[in-house]
C-alpha cells in the first residue's frame, strides 16, 4: 500500500455531484453535433440508476449547468430520443466582465479540484484557469502520483511550464533532420490534422516574433525555474492556427480573394492544397499565376466530373 492509497477517500455525493457538472460542462463544449440522451447516460450516470432517478438527476444537473451559463436545449425527430446541445443564444457571457476580483474566487473555489490528483480534468481546468486569471500559476498545480510521472510526456511538461510561467529549455527536432536546443516561452497549444502545435517566444532570440512548434519534434525538456516570464496581454493562439496548405517550406506568398470582397496575403506551402481549399472555401486566387492555374484546373475537373 503506498501513500495514495492511505489517503484515498470515498467521494461526498455533492464531489460527486460537482465532477459530473464539471465533466458534463466539458464535453457539451467540446461536442461537435449534439449529444443523445442515451448517450449521456452512458458516459456520466451510474448504470444502476432507474429510468425516474437518471431524469432527476439529469434536471437538477442542468439546473447547475445553468447557473454557471450554460443552457441545455434538447431537440426530438419523430420518435428518435432527444439530443441536447448547448443553446448559444442563453449561455455564456460577454468578453472582459470578469473582474479581478470575480477572477480570484474562482481561483479560490477551484483550487481545491485542480489539485485533486483523482480528478481526471484537473490539467485542463487549470489551464482554462489559466487562460482566465493570469495570476493562476503553478503553486495551484495538481500532485501527480509516482506512476502518473513515469507517464509524463513531454506536452504535458510543456503546459506546467506554460502554467508556472517558467522557460522550458527544448532539444527540437527540425525539418532538415538537425536538432537543435532553444530555451523557450510557451504561449499556448492548438491541434491540427493530428497534431500538437506550441507557439512559444524564444529567450535565444528575443527580438523576434513567437515561433510555431510541432511538439512530437520535441525531443526532450527541462522546466527552468529561474526564467520566468509573462504571456503578452495581445497574444492570440488563433493568428497562429495554420490553414491546411501552411504545413512545410513556405513556397510563396499568395493573394487571395475571399468571400466578403477582403483581399489578404496567405503563406503557401503546398500549392495543389492550396488550390483545393480556396475552391472548398470559395476563395479566388489572385496571384501567383501557377496558383491561378491550378485552380482554374481543379475547377474544370471537378465541373467536369459532376457533368458526367
Amino acid at each position: 500500500m503506498n501513500a495514495w492509497d492511505t489517503d484515498f477517500r470515498e467521494p461526498t455525493e455533492d464531489e460527486r455531484t460537482a465532477r459530473r457538472v464539471f465533466s458534463l460542462a466539458v464535453a457539451f463544449v467540446n461536442a461537435r453535433k449534439p449529444l443523445s440522451t442515451s448517450q449521456i447516460r452512458r458516459e456520466f450516470y451510474p448504470s444502476d440508476l432507474s429510468d425516474a432517478a437518471f431524469l432527476k438527476s439529469f434536471q437538477r444537473d442542468r439546473n447547475h449547468l445553468a447557473m454557471a451559463g450554460i443552457v441545455l436545449q434538447s431537440t426530438r425527430v419523430s420518435r428518435e430520443e432527444a439530443t441536447w446541445s448547448i443553446d448559444a443564444s442563453r449561455s455564456f457571457v460577454k468578453e472582459n466582465v470578469i473582474t479581478a476580483e470575480d477572477a480570484l474566487t474562482l481561483d479560490v473555489l477551484l483550487l481545491p479540484l485542480a489539485s485533486d490528483p483523482s480528478f481526471p480534468y484537473a490539467r485542463d481546468l487549470r489551464l482554462a484557469l489559466t487562460k482566465i486569471d493570469r495570476a493562476f500559476d503553478g503553486s495551484s498545480r495538481a500532485a501527480i502520483p509516482p506512476e502518473a510521472r513515469k507517464r509524463n510526456n513531454n506536452l504535458t511538461r510543456l503546459e506546467d511550464c506554460m502554467v508556472s510561467r517558467h522557460a522550458a529549455k527544448v532539444t527540437y527536432h527540425r525539418a532538415d533532420g538537425s536538432d537543435v536546443k532553444r530555451i523557450l516561452e510557451p504561449y499556448g497549444f492548438f491541434f491540427f490534422r493530428g497534431n500538437t502545435y506550441m507557439v512559444a517566444a524564444s529567450l535565444d532570440s528575443p527580438d523576434l516574433p513567437p515561433h510555431t512548434y510541432r511538439v512530437d519534434r520535441v525531443l526532450s525538456v527541462y522546466e527552468q525555474r529561474r526564467n520566468s516570464y509573462d504571456i503578452p496581454p495581445d497574444f492570440d493562439i488563433r493568428d497562429f492556427v495554420l490553414l491546411p496548405f501552411q504545413l512545410g517550406e513556405d513556397l510563396y506568398t499568395a493573394r487571395l480573394r475571399f468571400k466578403d470582397g477582403s483581399i489578404h496575403s496567405e503563406r503557401v506551402c503546398d500549392e495543389g492544397l492550396a488550390a483545393f481549399w480556396c475552391i472548398a472555401e470559395e476563395v479566388v486566387p489572385i496571384e501567383p499565376q501557377s496558383l491561378v492555374d491550378v485552380w482554374k484546373t481543379r475547377l474544370q475537373t471537378i465541373a467536369g466530373g459532376r457533368d458526367a
